[in-house]
C-alpha cells in the first residue's frame, strides 16, 4: 500500500440515497442516481462515492448501512425520492486502491491497520470515491476499477 495522503475536501453538496445491505449492491444504486441525474438535467459536479454510516471496526460488507452519493451543483432541488444535502469540509487520510470490490475489506484492513500504527484519530465513517468504475451495464474491467478510501481525522496540529 502506498502511504496515505492527507488533504482537506468539502464542502460538497450531494444527491443520495439511502442503502442497507450489501456492499455489492452499491453500484446499482449509483446507477440509479446517474439516471435521476440524466433524466432531471442535473449535471453530476465530480466522481460518485459512497459513505459508510457505521464506524470502521463495525463494517458490514453483507449487511451495512450506506449513502450512495453523487456531487451536484448547489441549487439543486430535491426529486423523485432523491434527497440532496450538503456535507460538511473535513480532513481525511486518503488511499487510492486499483481492482475489483471484492478486494476492498483486504484494502480496509491494511488502511486501518496503517492509520494505526501511525496514531491518526478517525473522526468518523470512511468514504469511497470511485474514479474507475463499471458502466450502467455493469461492463468494465474489474482489475481497471480505481477507488479512493478516505477517512475523516482530526486536524493536524
Amino acid at each position: 500500500m502506498e502511504a496515505p495522503q492527507r488533504k482537506r475536501i468539502g464542502p460538497q453538496t450531494v444527491a443520495y440515497l439511502d442503502h442497507t445491505g450489501p456492499y455489492s449492491d452499491i453500484a446499482a444504486v449509483h446507477h440509479r442516481l446517474y439516471a435521476w441525474a440524466k433524466q432531471a438535467g442535473v449535471t453530476p459536479a465530480g466522481p460518485a462515492f459512497t459513505v459508510f454510516l457505521q464506524s470502521p471496526d463495525e463494517l458490514n460488507w453483507q449487511a451495512g448501512r450506506f449513502e450512495v452519493c453523487l456531487p451536484v451543483p448547489k441549487a439543486t432541488p430535491p426529486t423523485g425520492g432523491i434527497r440532496i444535502q450538503t456535507l460538511p469540509a473535513t480532513d481525511v487520510l486518503a488511499i487510492t486502491v486499483t481492482g475489483p470490490y471484492a478486494d476492498m475489506p483486504a484494502h480496509y484492513s491494511e488502511f486501518l491497520a496503517w492509520i494505526d500504527v501511525e496514531g491518526a484519530s478517525i473522526t468518523g465513517p470512511p468514504r469511497e470515491t470511485y474514479l474507475v468504475h463499471p458502466a450502467a451495464s455493469g461492463s468494465g474491467d474489474p482489475k481497471k476499477f480505481r477507488t479512493e478510501i478516505l477517512f475523516p481525522v482530526a486536524p493536524e496540529e
